[in-house]
C-alpha cells in the first residue's frame, strides 16, 4: 500500500515533469538555432535578440552581411542625389546578396579638416532628410533588407548640451516614423569616445546610450533592434599592439550589461557593434589571437555583436589593410556579421578598384576581377558563403 505522503510526492513529481517538458523543448529548439538555419517555433513580427543570436521575423538566425551607404548629408556625399542610395537596391540585394545596409546620416553642417562639405543640417532640412530616408527604407525593406539608421556626427567624442537635444529630436522623430517596420534598426551614435590605454570607459557611454534606449523603448514604444557602437572610436580596444583587450577599457565587456538591465528593467533587442580598423591591424599586423580572444569574451558575456564597419583604402593602407581579412577569417565563422565601409565611398575605401569604386561597378555579376584585394574580395557572396560554412 502506498502511503498518503508518497502519493503526494508522486503527484508533485508528475506535475513538475509536465511543467518542465515545454522548457526542455524550448532549450532543444534554441540549441538547434545556434547551429542550423532551421525555422523554429519563435517566429514573430519583429527581430529578436536571443543571447548572442539575432533572430529574424521568420524565426531564423540572422547574420547581418552588408555595407554602409549614404543615408543623408554625410560629408555631402549625397548632395547631388539625396536618397539616391535607394537606386542601388538591386545591386546591393541581388548582385552582392547583402541583407543589411547602414544608412549614414549627418545631422549637423558637415566639415572635414576645416573645409565645409555640406551646409545642410537636421534643424533646417528635416523634410529633405526624412524624404531621403523614406526612399531608402522603402526600397530596401520591401526586399527584406535591414536598414540600420546611424547618427554619424560625434565620431571619437560624445554629444553634449544642445547636441543632446538635437539627437533627442532626431531619434524621437525617426523612432516614431519607423517603429512599425521591423527591418529598420536604430544605431544611436557612431564611434563614440577616445582611445585610453588602461583607463576605464567614459561614463558617458552608459549614460547617453541609456538615455536614448529609454527614449526609443519607453517614450516611443518602438521594439526595433537598437545598435550600440563600442567606445574607443568604435573599436573597443585600448592599444594598437598584440596584447589582449583590457576589460576595464572595453565598453562592451565591462559595461554592456548596463545597457540591457537598468532602472529596474530589462531592455530587449540590444545589439553591440564593433568597428575594426587600425587598433586591430596596425602596421600590417595579423591580430587573430587578440581578436578571437575578444570575440570569445563578448560571447561569454552573452552579448549579440556585429562588425558595423570594416575596410581599408588599398594595399598601401599600412594600419588597416589586414582588418577585413581578420574579420572574414574569425567573425564570420562564428556567426558574427560584417558591414563594409563603404558602398558609395567619397574616400578611397572601395569594394572595387575601378571608376568611383562604388560597389555597383563590378565588371561582371558572376566572378568580377575588379574586387579590391584584402577588402571587396571578402564581401563577394561566394566568399561569404564559404566563411559562414567553415
Amino acid at each position: 500500500m502506498i502511503s498518503r505522503k508518497k502519493t503526494i510526492s508522486l503527484i508533485i513529481i508528475f506535475t513538475l515533469t509536465l511543467c518542465l517538458i515545454p522548457l526542455l523543448n524550448l532549450f532543444v529548439n534554441a540549441n538547434q538555432l545556434l547551429t542550423q538555419e532551421h525555422t523554429v517555433n519563435i517566429a514573430g513580427k519583429e527581430f529578436q535578440v536571443w543571447g548572442t543570436n539575432i533572430i529574424s521575423p521568420e524565426g531564423k538566425r540572422f547574420i547581418p552581411i552588408g555595407t554602409n551607404i549614404n543615408g543623408w548629408n554625410f560629408m555631402g556625399w549625397d548632395s547631388k542625389d539625396p536618397g539616391g542610395a535607394a537606386k542601388l537596391v538591386n545591386s546591393i540585394a541581388d548582385d552582392w546578396n547583402f541583407n543589411t545596409v547602414r544608412a549614414v546620416v549627418g545631422l549637423k553642417e558637415q566639415k572635414w579638416q576645416g573645409q565645409r562639405m555640406s551646409e545642410w543640417k537636421w534643424s533646417t532640412h528635416r523634410d529633405l532628410a526624412l524624404q531621403s530616408l523614406d526612399k531608402i527604407v522603402s526600397a530596401f525593406t520591401n526586399k527584406k533588407v535591414v536598414v540600420m539608421i546611424d547618427a554619424h556626427d560625434w565620431t571619437c567624442r560624445y554629444p553634449q548640451g544642445n547636441d543632446l537635444l538635437l539627437l533627442d529630436d532626431f531619434w524621437k522623430t525617426v523612432a516614431k516614423r519607423y517603429k512599425n517596420n521591423p527591418y529598420v534598426w536604430f544605431n544611436i551614435i557612431n564611434e563614440p569616445g577616445v582611445v585610453s590605454k588602461h583607463r576605464p570607459v567614459s561614463p558617458e557611454w552608459v549614460e547617453i546610450h541609456q538615455q536614448f534606449i529609454q527614449l526609443i523603448r519607453d517614450r516611443i514604444g518602438a521594439k526595433n533592434p537598437i545598435v550600440v557602437d563600442a567606445d574607443s572610436c568604435g573599436q573597443d580596444s585600448d592599444s594598437w599592439d598584440l596584447e589582449m583587450v583590457d576589460e576595464e577599457s572595453s565598453a562592451i565587456l565591462s559595461q554592456g550589461d548596463k545597457l540591457k538591465y537598468f532602472d529596474g528593467k530589462k531592455y530587449e533587442n540590444i545589439i553591440f557593434s564593433l568597428h575594426v580598423y587600425d587598433l586591430w591591424a596596425h602596421g600590417y599586423k595579423k591580430m587573430d589571437e587578440k581578436f578571437i580572444n575578444y570575440l570569445k569574451r563578448v560571447r561569454e558575456k552573452g552579448h549579440a555583436l556585429l562588425i558595423g564597419e570594416v575596410g581599408n583604402s588599398g594595399e598601401d593602407d599600412t594600419n588597416r589593410f589586414q582588418a577585413p581579412g581578420l574579420v572574414y577569417r574569425n567573425a564570420l565563422p562564428r556567426g558574427i556579421g560584417m558591414l563594409a565601409w563603404h558602398f558609395q565611398p567619397g574616400d578611397k575605401f572601395g569594394l572595387v578598384t575601378t571608376g568611383k569604386k562604388w560597389g555597383t561597378e563590378i565588371e561582371n555579376k558572376t566572378n568580377p576581377s575588379n574586387l579590391s584585394k584584402g577588402f571587396g574580395e571578402y564581401f563577394w557572396p561566394l566568399r561569404v558563403k564559404q566563411a559562414l560554412s567553415s
